[in-house]
Parts: C-alpha cells; sequence; structure tokens
C-alpha cells in the first residue's frame, strides 16, 4: 500500500514597504519543521526598495513586485502565482511558530472532509502593552466557539460545518495565519479588493459556507501591533456594513442567517443615529429610520424615531427653503 501524497504547499505573504523588517517573518517560514514548497511575496508597489532588498537576501524567495493595490489584490496575485497544492496565508509583520506549517497540514491530513484549516496565535500589541497568549480561551468573544456542534472531534482538534458560519455572522472568529487548498481559494474567488480592514471576515465566512473547516487551539504563531490596529480604526462599521450587505444580497443564505445579518445591520444604522444625535449634527432621524425597516430591529428605534420625527420635518422645510432662496 503505497503513502498517500503530501500536498506542496506555498506560503504567500504580501508587503507593503516592511523593508528589512520582513526578515524576521521569513526566517520564522525557512525554520518550518515542515518544509514549505515555495515561498511567495507579493511586493504592493513598495517606496522604500523592499522588493530589491528581499531579492538581495532572500534569493531564494519568489519576490514579485506589483502596482500598488491593497491587501486583498495583493494576497490574491500571491495566490495566482503559487504553485502550491496548500496555500498559507501569512502577514509581513507576523511570526510563525516551527511547527505551524506542520499543524495546519495535519489537520487537513486528520479531517478528509475539511477544505481549510485554522489554528489559534498569540497577540502582541508593542504600542499598548496589549497582550493575549492565546485568542480562543484569551478573549471573551471566542467563547462562541464552545458553542458551535462540530462535525467531527479528535481531542483538542475538530471539524465544522455550515454551523460555524451562523458563529461568524456574529463576528469573526477566525484569524491568520491559515491553511486552505489553492483550488477552493480560487473557486471561491479569493479576497474582495472591496473590503478594507475586515476583508479576512468576509472571506471566511464564504469558506465556511460552502466548505466545512478543521480548527484547533495550539498557537501556531504570534501575531504583532506595530502602529495602527487596523481593527479599531474609525469607519470600521463602515466595512461590516458593507459586507453584511453583499451577503444578504448573495442569495445563499437560510433565513436564520439573513436574521441574523439583518439585526446586525439595524444595529449599525441605529449606532450611527446615536453618534449622530450625541455630535449634535443632523440626519440622526434618517438612520433611526434605516434601522426601523430593517426588519429585526431594537425596539428603542421606535422612540427614537418618535422622538426625532420633529427634527426630520424641520430638516426638511429648512432644506426646501434653501431650494427656494437659491432658485430666487
Amino acid at each position: 500500500m503505497t503513502a498517500p501524497i503530501e500536498p506542496t504547499v506555498s506560503v504567500v505573504i504580501g508587503t507593503y514597504n516592511r523593508g528589512s523588517l520582513i526578515a524576521t517573518t521569513l526566517d520564522s517560514v525557512v525554520a518550518q519543521t515542515h518544509p514549505v514548497t515555495e515561498i511567495v511575496v507579493i511586493d504592493d508597489g513598495s517606496t522604500d526598495g523592499t522588493g530589491d532588498w528581499i531579492r538581495a537576501h532572500y534569493p531564494n524567495v519568489r519576490t514579485i513586485s506589483v502596482v500598488n493595490g491593497g491587501t486583498s489584490a495583493t494576497r490574491n496575485r500571491g495566490a495566482e502565482h503559487a504553485t502550491g497544492d496548500v496555500l498559507v496565508f501569512l502577514d509581513h509583520d507576523d511570526w510563525i511558530m516551527p511547527h505551524a506549517v506542520e499543524t495546519l497540514l495535519a489537520l487537513l491530513a486528520r479531517f478528509p472532509r475539511a477544505r481549510a484549516a485554522y489554528a489559534d496565535h498569540e497577540l502582541k500589541n508593542v504600542v499598548d502593552g496589549e497582550h493575549f497568549a492565546n485568542h480562543h480561551t484569551a478573549q471573551p468573544a471566542f467563547h462562541r466557539l464552545r458553542d458551535v456542534p462540530p462535525l467531527e472531534v479528535d481531542g483538542t482538534e475538530r471539524v465544522y460545518g455550515r454551523e460555524l458560519q451562523h458563529a461568524l455572522l456574529r463576528g469573526n472568529l477566525l484569524q491568520q495565519p491559515w491553511a486552505i487548498y489553492r483550488s477552493d481559494f480560487l473557486a471561491i474567488g479569493g479576497f474582495d479588493p472591496a473590503i478594507r480592514y475586515c476583508e479576512d471576515w468576509d472571506l471566511y465566512l464564504r469558506v465556511t459556507g460552502r466548505y466545512p473547516i478543521a480548527l484547533t487551539d495550539r498557537v501556531i504563531s504570534v501575531h504583532y501591533i506595530e502602529g495602527q490596529n487596523l481593527h479599531r480604526v474609525a469607519g470600521q462599521e463602515i466595512q461590516h456594513m458593507k459586507v453584511i450587505r453583499k451577503h444578504l444580497a448573495s442569495g445563499q443564505l437560510d433565513g436564520t442567517e439573513r436574521r441574523i445579518l439583518k439585526r446586525r445591520l439595524a444595529n449599525y444604522y441605529k449606532t450611527q443615529g446615536d453618534h449622530l444625535r450625541g455630535a449634535g449634527e443632523p440626519g440622526a432621524w434618517h438612520r433611526y429610520v434605516r434601522s426601523l425597516v430593517t426588519w429585526p430591529f431594537d425596539p428603542v428605534v421606535i422612540v427614537r424615531c418618535l422622538t426625532w420625527m420633529p427634527a426630520a420635518i424641520v430638516d426638511a422645510v429648512r432644506g426646501r427653503s434653501a431650494r427656494a432662496h437659491t432658485n430666487q
């Protein structure tokens, strides 16, 4: 009986103006207990010579320079150029532990039905000192993973079906680095270049909606935050709303999944109304009405609409008066 052929692995790293600091990330990939087939770095239009530095110091790394297109487009280009059966995505400022690739491939081998594999990571925010030894146990939001019924369990590893997508609809629970069969990544269209900051969440929703995925609580990487945390930047809710609308329009959700997303969308409209009201800016009533018509909604929105309806009338009268004055 012949042994199964192990899949080839491509580690895909997108980078922009990282310079020599990317060495730590590249060295961690080179040091894997399960050697990778290739390392593909997409230099996203760096202006500091990052691409040339990598070529000079890591000649065995496939470094491809492209016109700046953003995180999603860069990762997609890496997947297109990669030749491995399995893709492992890694950020240019992260560090993977020596057993990372071995752990992800072992998950795929242990659960043949799975088409992607995820693990836990350690987070170090060197700006404000925030530190989590792992996310699955340290972060309260990740406790929702315990309530998701797995299809199969083997020790601390498990494989999930579409039930995991239900949990993800309420917020992202997966993270990089992770592995996915290249053919499946390309089949779902890769990352969406129109989505910023939460492009991972959008992709994970599509992955879990179509394929079983394997998961382990084993920590395989260190995620560093050295500057602005993109997951906390202003306007994050706008990107979340964009993802929600996209998936609501997909026609691929059942009734329960649609209710989950519509409730989130309604709450975002309510929050926007509260922010406008608190700042004394016009338009709060409009957000409350949008929340009201996006059922199911928070009942407090009814009170908000009734309270702020006079403001809507005043705004409308002012608008008509201004137009009339302009036309005179």
